[in-house]
């Protein structure tokens, strides 16, 4: 379960940088549409790190 949830997260970050930087790209970096991904980007990298603690608590 929590593999899976970490592989669907990392998952999601690559899509979503590669929107992001599609995005920017074509539509500038204070876009709404580009703040909204990035907002979601920081979300899935926060629950990775999450799930990296949950798995190594001693790593810094």
């Amino acid at each position: 379960m929590l593999l899976r949830t970490a592989l669907e997260s990392y998952k999601r970050i690559g899509e979503y940088r590669s929107d992001l930087y599609t995005l920017a790209k074509s539509k500038g970096i204070s876009h709404t549409n580009v703040t909204d991904i990035s907002q979601k980007l920081d979300k899935e990298i926060t629950i990775l790190q999450k799930i990296m603690q949950e798995v190594n608590p001693f790593r810094i």
